[in-house]
């Protein structure tokens, strides 16, 4: 069951971690710096920071993403 009731689908978790993939994906290293993915994010899909953070989070605690104490990078099936 998706968490998608009483809230726009722009401001899902759901949705925004999908976008957070997607912009990593499209970057040659596939990664990005947090202050890079919030100042996308908040042009972009006109979201708050807090709505970013809580995506990033999610993301981190599904192992999707890791983070190097510099950027966030997708983790990658070996």
């Amino acid at each position: 069951m998706l968490p998608t009731k009483g809230s726009h689908p722009e401001m899902n978790v759901l949705y925004i971690g999908g976008f957070i993939l997607k912009k990593l994906h499209e970057r040659k290293r596939k990664r990005m710096t947090i202050t890079q993915l919030m100042k996308v994010g908040t042009k972009e899909l006109s979201v708050s920071v807090d709505h970013i953070i809580l995506a990033l989070d999610w993301l981190y605690i599904i192992s999707a993403i890791g983070y190097d104490s510099k950027e966030v990078f997708i983790n990658e099936a070996t």
